[in-house]
């Protein structure tokens, strides 16, 4: 059943011509109950003998008020038809000193002839109606007997009958307009949480009913609601990564730039003793230089990795054999990190493979790499680096050990921001992975498998 439920409400058009069959379904039915009332009220001794004997009894009373109103004689014989006519369930035929002058079944006008119809026929047509009255009647001319048969239980039948078919009807409209209310709150529902969203609280979530369209139509605003909360903020924390890097800056470079400029006023002023002393002075103040550098350098780093137009053109990249390329950044990179006592394991494919990339921005990254490995790496394990060919890509992975106290503390750390704008600018990706006691960043450029 619930299968059905879901099946039958995967589509909009769907869910509405099964609830229009449902009610014309419950619709049928209903009439058919309704009917089995009829019939029986039809065949019930309260039809037979009260109901049609008093509406017997009223349309006699009508008939001779009738005449009286407009003093109607036997021969007036149009107007006795005029009556008969609105009168179409009662049967009746009038008789005169023993001649029958009127027949209600027959039309009375103008151009009337007389009936060939003789009185033994009269008597068969009265003798089928077991209820038949005979009732004398008060014309202008005198009196005259009527011979009245009668059919208001099947007029009470067809009255409910129609009855039946306005209830019947009243109710399909009411289970369509049910079902389909139902799915008009709905709507009513989706265009509310837009204005919520709109009015700014992303924090709303539109409720999902159904497998339909509008359905997959709130799910897709669920979905465009979350991807809009996390960019805002992702703003939100770019626009305070900006603020605390001002503030940072704005600091750390005050403390060797006074430094700086305070010994190169003691050189200018010649406020030295020996030539020892002076070249201290002159080597503080290339220290406080090379400070000065690296912060700028972090400065153009963080622009870096803000910029919104990352993509580099296919003229600034350049197609090198991946493996010598990478062998060649790490072997430059290792020696100092291994001089503090820290050890590289690399893994290498067994297939040969291209890439194509901007030499500066990966040696950026691959600074940045050995850089955090220097502040955040625990040398006491081993630094593994993974390199793999899966499908059109090349991966580059380093994993290693987390230190219980940095090396070294940076006022600013958006490395891995940087790292992830540079490999987009080649077409690539970064991916880290952080755990309680290791680290791992993998880097994956597009490649080309050489064929031998």
């Amino acid at each position: 059943m619930k299968k059905l439920k879901e099946l039958s409400s995967k589509s909009l058009y769907l869910e509405l011509w099964m609830s229009i069959i449902l009610a014309l379904l419950i619709g049928i039915i209903s009439y058919t109950l309704l009917q089995q009332i009829n019939y029986a009220i039809y065949s019930s001794n309260w039809s037979a003998q009260v109901y049609a004997k008093t509406k017997l009894e009223e349309s006699v009373i009508d008939l001779q008020e009738y005449i009286e109103s407009n003093a109607i004689s036997s021969a007036d014989l149009s107007d006795l038809s005029s009556w008969a006519n609105k009168h179409p369930y009662m049967f009746f035929y009038l008789e005169k000193n023993g001649k029958s002058f009127f027949f209600s079944m027959i039309t009375y006008d103008n151009n009337y002839e007389e009936s060939d119809m003789t009185e033994e026929e009269f008597d068969e047509l009265y003798s089928f109606n077991p209820y038949a009255k005979i009732y004398t009647i008060r014309l202008a001319d005198g009196d005259c007997t009527m011979h009245v048969f009668e059919d208001f239980q099947y007029a009470l039948l067809i009255r409910i009958q129609g009855i039946n078919l306005v209830i019947s009807a009243l109710i399909v409209i009411a289970i369509i307009t049910f079902l389909v209310r139902r799915k008009i709150h709905y709507i009513n529902d989706i265009t509310s949480g837009i204005n919520i969203l709109e009015g700014g609280e992303l924090a709303y979530n539109i409720p999902v009913k159904g497998y339909d369209e509008l359905s997959h139509v709130a799910e897709s605003l669920n979905s465009m609601r979350i991807a809009l909360s996390q960019q805002m903020e992702n703003e939100k924390k770019a626009l305070q990564a900006n603020n605390s890097l001002v503030t940072a800056l704005s600091h750390d470079l005050r403390t060797p730039l006074t430094t700086q400029m305070g010994y190169l006023e003691i050189l200018k002023e010649h406020n030295y003793k020996s030539d020892e002393e002076m070249n201290k002075y002159l080597d503080t103040a290339l220290s406080t230089c090379q400070q000065i550098k690296e912060m700028s350098d972090r400065l153009f780093e963080y622009f870096l990795a803000f910029d919104p137009n990352p993509m580099r053109s296919p003229d600034a990249l350049e197609e090198y054999y991946g493996m010598d390329f990478f062998i060649q950044i790490i072997s430059e990179l290792t020696p100092p990190l291994m001089e503090l006592g820290f050890r590289f394991n690399v893994n290498e494919p067994t297939e040969s493979f291209k890439i194509k990339v901007n030499t500066e921005d990966i040696l950026r990254v691959f600074n940045n790499i050995f850089t955090n490995i220097d502040k955040y790496a625990d040398e006491s394990e081993p630094v593994n680096i993974d390199i793999k060919l899966e499908d059109d890509y090349a991966f580059i992975s380093f994993t290693n050990k987390i230190r219980q106290t940095p090396r070294i503390n940076e006022s600013a750390k958006i490395g891995l921001i940087s790292i992830a704008s540079l490999m987009k600018r080649q077409g690539g990706s970064s991916i880290t992975r952080t755990s309680v006691e290791s680290f791992t960043i993998e880097l994956k450029f597009p490649a080309v498998r050489q064929q031998y």
